[in-house]
């Protein structure tokens, strides 16, 4: 018998993407419902890749009342909110990134995003259904509250703050076929203050994928709040597209909303007020050649090769390292991802299936 049980422990230790984690303490959580969303956390990929199934309430409506308006005031609401306690730690914020929109030769909108930063992190596949909102599914960067590869299923790591997941998310899909990216840019951070309540960067797009089914809600939304930038040294704009096709890039130029439409962006300014201030010219060149020489055509299989085009390899530079490449079919409302630049292996999801090895 001990035999077999060293036999079975030994296997389970060896396989590359077991979905049986380690049991990790969470000692802040209290909450039934919590607790129920941070056991559902799964390792895809020897701690690289994690997906979470979030049905417990994050609050987002009381979010929005409080005028959450920064990283810490976010982290705060959570840790009051969430866990009664103090809030999780946070890490620097900042992100390089490229992003475009097109349709497949069947007419089927799908979106495509590289998430660029160089730091200790490891990604997670969230999914989320409010009570009073849409289902969506998203990636979250959980370096954010300080985990690193593997740590959510190292078994000593406490998991409390895994709460905030759904307000880590960098993009994401809805059910209605929105799709959401943040990207950062260079300059002046926004902080409007027009009397309108606050909020801030990745509440936002929190605040996009549970309340907007397209395009043009999203924009009304976000019409009736001051943005503020969640770093203090740089600025952030958006990528929306929906499954109707429409696609705009959003941008606070320096506290007005500039919406332009077009349907890729990377990490310098579109709107021409702002002269074009930024970087990564480079990947918005490729990009640029590739979506018109493609009229915006393109396969699943040729959406992942362009970002993996654009892609970068870990250098001194803050926004290099593409920690995940995703491309979301707003038609079907499937995504399929690649993990730090690994595009021989790719995981496929659905909104109802998170086992990355979804039918797409």
């Amino acid at each position: 018998m001990k035999t077999i049980t060293a036999l079975l422990m030994a296997t389970l230790i060896m396989c590359p993407c077991s979905s049986i984690m380690a049991k990790n303490p969470a000692a802040s959580v209290t909450d039934k419902a919590q607790k129920a969303s941070i056991s559902t956390i799964k390792d895809l990929d020897n701690g690289r890749l994690y997906v979470m199934d979030y049905t417990a309430d994050y609050k987002l409506d009381k979010m929005l009342q409080q005028n959450v308006n920064s990283v810490d005031t976010m982290l705060a609401f959570v840790g009051r909110e969430l866990l009664g306690a103090a809030k999780p730690a946070s890490g620097a914020i900042d992100a390089g990134c490229s992003a475009f929109a097109g349709r497949t030769e069947e007419g089927k909108p799908i979106y495509g995003r590289n998430f660029d930063y160089k730091m200790k992190m490891t990604a997670v596949m969230v999914r989320t259904a409010p009570k009073d909102g849409y289902r969506s599914i998203g990636m979250a960067d959980a370096g954010w509250v300080g985990y690193d590869i593997g740590s959510l299923s190292d078994g000593k790591s406490d998991l409390s703050a895994a709460v905030a997941m759904p307000y880590l998310i960098m993009d994401g899909m809805n059910e209605k076929g929105l799709a959401v990216s943040v990207l950062k840019l260079d300059g002046k951070p926004t902080h409007q203050r027009t009397g309108k309540p606050q909020i801030t960067t990745t509440a936002a797009l929190r605040l996009m994928l549970d309340k907007a089914a397209n395009v043009d809600e999203a924009l009304a939304l976000l019409e009736k709040y001051d943005m503020n930038s969640s770093m203090e040294t740089a600025n952030f704009h958006f990528l929306l597209s929906d499954a109707d096709g429409k696609n705009v890039v959003l941008e606070y130029t320096i506290d007005d909303m500039t919406v332009i439409d077009t349907n890729y962006v990377a990490n310098h300014y579109l709107a021409p007020k702002m002269h074009g201030l930024g970087h990564a010219y480079d990947r918005f060149a490729v990009l640029d050649s590739a979506v018109k020489f493609k009229k915006s055509i393109f396969t699943p299989f040729e959406a992942m090769s362009l970002l993996s085009l654009v892609s970068q390899p870990e250098t001194e530079e803050a926004t290099s390292m593409t920690q995940w490449s995703v491309v979301y079919n707003l038609h079907d409302l499937t995504a399929q991802v690649a993990i730090r630049r690994n595009y021989d292996k790719l995981f496929n999801f659905t909104l109802a299936d998170l086992s990355g090895k979804a039918k797409i």
